[in-house]
């Protein structure tokens, strides 16, 4: 609310009848859900800021649960390098625009959106396990990497893309469209993911009544078949969101810290990507022979941000069980 709103309202309290106090109030209300439509009202104050990790430690439980299984992690990385010749074919682009004459839905390093360890994550879980079918809550460039490694590799995946507003270029790379969002859809079509299926969920990263998160981790997650491979973006447990989000509000990954402390029976953690950016051992799998390797480096300098936008990622993936 702003200064000139929350003046009003302490005059109103001190000089104002009862009646024209509620009048200014419901007035002042309405004038700003008019001006700021998508604005919300809180009723306490908070103190936002990053509580685990950036010189704090991170969250001492998700630490221990995550590290568990560091081997499991380790070997989907080995994995993952199976791969690196189709990597070092992808071009790196300039920060946020794609390389010179590439075509606008072709997948590129330097996209600003899907970090360097999340766009291999995500080729090359659809290249190890080869799925019928492939869901996207929320598409963009995620939706670029599937295509080309289903092109690439001659996977026999169908991409299923729910989004209300993705941009012009993606269309092209699904197979079904769902222009709207999981809160609108009929949520029966999650039925249809058997084991190896692939979901890759960025959304909102809002939990509030309604929101495709909240949908997502109620009503979606908790009825997949055993063995769908589910990816959830923009997750940096153990950690907190960085502190220069604060301003941004999201809260999908306490929702996920939930379900991790609860006992996660109904699935297993397979690559979580900021854990594995904070960890050299995990990290230096990738890092030594991709980011750093000749082929890569042909001749172009990676500059910081961009090294650090290349080596780490925020996808959390999980196996359903």
């Amino acid at each position: 609310m702003s200064e000139l709103a929350r003046l009003s309202e302490r005059i109103a309290r001190k000089i104002l009848p009862i009646s024209v106090k509620q009048s200014l109030k419901h007035y002042l209300k309405s004038t700003l859900q008019e001006d700021h439509p998508n604005s919300i009202r809180l009723l306490y104050p908070i103190q936002e800021k990053a509580r685990y990790g950036y010189n704090s430690p991170p969250h001492s439980k998700l630490l221990e649960i995550i590290s568990r299984d560091r081997e499991i992690y380790a070997t989907y990385l080995q994995n993952f390098l199976t791969y690196k010749e189709d990597f070092f074919q992808i071009p790196k682009g300039e920060w946020g625009q794609p390389a010179l004459h590439q075509q606008p839905d072709e997948p590129f390093w330097l996209n600003r959106f899907l970090p360097g360890l999340d766009a291999i994550s995500l080729y090359g879980l659809l290249c190890q396990y080869r799925p019928k079918r492939y869901f996207e809550i929320g598409s963009g460039n995620s939706t670029k990497f599937a295509r080309k490694a289903i092109q690439k590799r001659a996977l026999p995946t169908q991409i299923t893309s729910f989004d209300p507003h993705p941009r012009t270029e993606i269309d092209s790379l699904c197979d079904r469209l769902i222009r709207d969002g999981v809160e609108n859809a009929d949520l029966s079509v999650f039925s249809e993911l058997e084991a190896g299926d692939i979901l890759f969920v960025d959304c909102s990263h809002y939990v509030f009544m309604n929101s495709d998160v909240t949908v997502f981790f109620l009503e979606i997650l908790p009825y997949l078949k055993p063995g769908v491979i589910v990816g959830i973006h923009d997750i940096f447990l153990p950690y907190d969101y960085p502190p220069q989000w604060v301003i941004n509000h999201y809260s999908e990954q306490y929702l996920l810290a939930a379900y991790l402390l609860g006992g996660a029976k109904q699935f297993r953690c397979i690559v979580p990507c900021a854990y594995i950016s904070k960890d050299e051992a995990l990290r230096q799998i990738i890092a030594t022979n991709i980011w750093q390797a000749p082929e890569f480096n042909d001749g172009i300098e990676i500059v910081k941000p961009w090294i650090n936008w290349l080596w780490e990622g925020t996808a959390f993936w999980l196996e359903t069980r």
